[in-house]
Parts: structure tokens; sequence; C-alpha cells
């Protein structure tokens, strides 16, 4: 291994942790419900999250010491697993749109620019190759972090959206909210190819270590999930249109990214105006992964709509306290409980002490321990 940091990992303590997720996924009774610490960033002077983007190195060394911080800090629960991205738009730049790199290095890449000003122009699209964009650099990254990581610590695909999220950066905004209304012909035509593309650049990603168990996500959520619920997709466009639309433009679509490889989760920040369809997806939808800011407000409902099937994965991601956190998870177990699951998912960065994160995972625990006491579970 090409670094100085070794990790220690047992493995039967690890197995013992994917037993724990199923019967958490599964809703099985157990002592408590997972807490999930995720580290970020680097103690590293010179971190920047564009220098951890742009580098396969700089990405792997990052990852290595968030493990072993977390392992260190964190006594149970913790898988673990690295996060691999260049960013969010690898669909994008297949098709030839460019990134974006604004003056703020801590900030992620976005798209140059929009591919199509008029409808018309979508007919003339070709189909990519996996040649073509950022995709072989992730191809590379991925398989430098499988052979040069022990079995026991899982991958993420790449960052890579959902049809209609990446529907939204090939159109230019206005266009792609009209689009649904003025010609759906031409929309469907763009998702089914944006489907098609996204489905060979999963088998891509899983062809390029050789098994999809070797996953704990096929995209970016970095929470290991039970083998049958690794499936993945991101649809935050659905926060801006009715149910009507995302009945017929993203769940058709979703679907066939969760039909290969049975259910998974989908992602949407919030808010929720289509989470009453949710669970319409075949196969159904088995975890939302969301923010907890703007997903909060919803939690009530959230607990009829997903009970006894569905987990919340609401992240603290807006630079909350540890007294925000621990407010915030006492407030998810008094909204979904004892119906629904929901797993909190703490996104502490360098600034946060070891004695910090030991104190925010000790805490949050105690709330875990009487969220699962309160929960109905299946026997």
């Amino acid at each position: 291994m090409s670094t100085q940091i070794q990790l220690n990992i047992d493995h039967t303590i690890i197995e013992r942790r994917k037993a724990f997720y199923r019967r958490v996924f599964d809703y099985q009774p157990v002592d408590h419900l997972p807490v999930y610490i995720w580290v970020t960033g680097s103690k590293d002077r010179d971190y920047t999250l564009r220098s951890e983007l742009e580098s396969t190195q700089r990405q792997f060394q990052v990852n290595l010491e968030a493990i072993a911080r977390t392992l260190k800090l964190v006594p149970d629960d913790y898988i673990p697993t690295v996060r691999i991205t260049q960013g969010y738009m690898t669909i994008a730049t297949l098709f030839g749109i460019g990134m974006h790199w604004s003056d703020d290095t801590g900030q992620p890449p976005g798209i140059r620019e929009h591919l199509f000003k008029e409808l018309g122009e979508v007919y003339r699209i070709h189909r990519p190759s996996m040649e073509e964009g950022i995709m072989p650099e992730n191809v590379r990254r991925l398989r430098y972090f499988s052979e040069n990581l022990p079995a026991d610590v899982y991958l993420t695909g790449v960052d890579n959206g959902g049809p209609l999220n990446n529907l939204k950066d090939l159109l230019d905004t206005n266009l792609l909210y009209t689009s649904f209304y003025d010609d759906p012909q031409a929309v469907h035509y763009l998702l089914n190819l944006l489907t098609d593309v996204q489905l060979e650049m999963h088998h891509t990603l899983i062809n390029t270590v050789g098994a999809i168990n070797r996953f704990a996500c096929l995209d970016f959520d970095p929470l290991w999930h039970p083998e049958k619920y690794v499936s993945f997709c991101s649809d935050d466009v659905c926060a801006t249109i009715s149910p009507k639309i995302f009945k017929e433009f993203s769940i058709p679509y979703n679907n066939r990214l969760y039909q290969p490889w049975g259910s998974g989760g989908l992602h949407n920040c919030g808010p929720h105006p289509c989470k009453q369809l949710y669970l319409d997806h075949q196969p159904r939808v088995k975890y939302l992964n969301c923010s907890h800011r703007y997903t909060k407000n919803e939690y009530r409902e959230f607990r009829s709509l997903f009970a006894g099937w569905g987990i919340l994965e609401p992240m603290f991601d807006s630079g909350e306290t540890a007294e925000e956190m621990l407010a915030g998870y006492w407030y998810m177990m008094e909204c979904l409980a004892p119906d629904t699951i929901a797993i909190p998912y703490c996104i502490v960065d360098q600034t946060w002490s070891d004695d910090d994160i030991s104190s925010i995972y000790n805490e949050m625990r105690k709330i875990s321990e009487e969220y699962a006491r309160n929960m109905k579970w299946i026997v």
C-alpha cells in the first residue's frame, strides 16, 4: 500500500457490523440504531476540496486518514468506505460539457454551460462512449482504490446523479421546465439516452472492480448498505416538480437504474413534494438520503409513508454544531418512532477534535438506544 497509514481492521468485527445493518434495514430487532460519523477533509494545512477532487493520490490519502481516525474514535457501527469522486458531472462531461471551478477552492466543480438551448437539437446528439469526458479517470481512480485497499474497505461508485439530474445539465434551465409541457417526446428521448448511458456506466464501474459486493453503494452514499439495497439514484430535480411530472419523467427512468440490482436508495436533499410516490418505484425504494435541514418539516409525513419498510438517511450537511445534531436526532426520533427508522449522518470536518468526534458519537448513541427501544419491529 503506497501510504504510511496502516489500517487496523478486524474482519470479524466488520462482518458482525454488516449483519447488524442487514437486521436494521429489514426492521429486525436491534439494541440501537446506527449513527454514522462522516469524517471529511484533512488536517494537512494545504488541504482544499479542489486539491482532493483533482488528485487520485490526494483523495486516496484523505480517505485513509478519515478511515483511520474513525476506526480509532467510533467504537461501533462504522464500516470503512472510501468515497471516490471528481464531482457530480461525469455524465455531462461524456457529452462534451466542460467542468467549471469557481474561485472558492472549498467548492466542488459544476458545469461550464448547458448543451442545448432548443429542444429540436436533442435528436442530433450522439451516444458517448465510456472513453470520453472524465470517465477514464473515474475508472483509473476506482481501480487504484480497489487494488490498494483491503477487502474490508468498501467503495462508493462515482457521484453521477440520476437521469433527471443529468437532463438538468444538458438543457438550459428555463428549457428544462418548459419542455415537460412543450415537447415531452423530446424529453423522453433524452431521458432514455441518459439512462442507457448511466446503466453502461454502472456496469463499467462494477466490471472495473470485479464484483458489485465491493461497493457500499453504486453512487455517492458512503454508508455501507446491505447487498440487496446497493442501487442508488439522485433526483434533486424532484424537489422542484409536481407529482404528475415526477410520475412520468422520473419514476420510469429511475426504475431502470434499480432493476438490474434490486432495491436501493433515492437522494433528494429536500423538500419532497413528490414523497407520496417515492415507494411507487419498481422495485420499491428502500431508503431516502436527504438533508436534515430541508427535510425535517416532513418527518411526520414520512413516518406513515415509510412505516415498516423505508429508511431515512438525513444528513447534517449545513455545518450543524454538535448540539444541533443532537437536537435534530432527538427530533427525528420523536417524529418517526415507532414506525420508521432514521440513520443520521453527522458530517464532521477537520476542525473537529478527536474528543469532539468521540463525544458526538457517544451522545448520539444514547438517543439511538432509546430510539430502538421505541421501535415497532417486524418479527
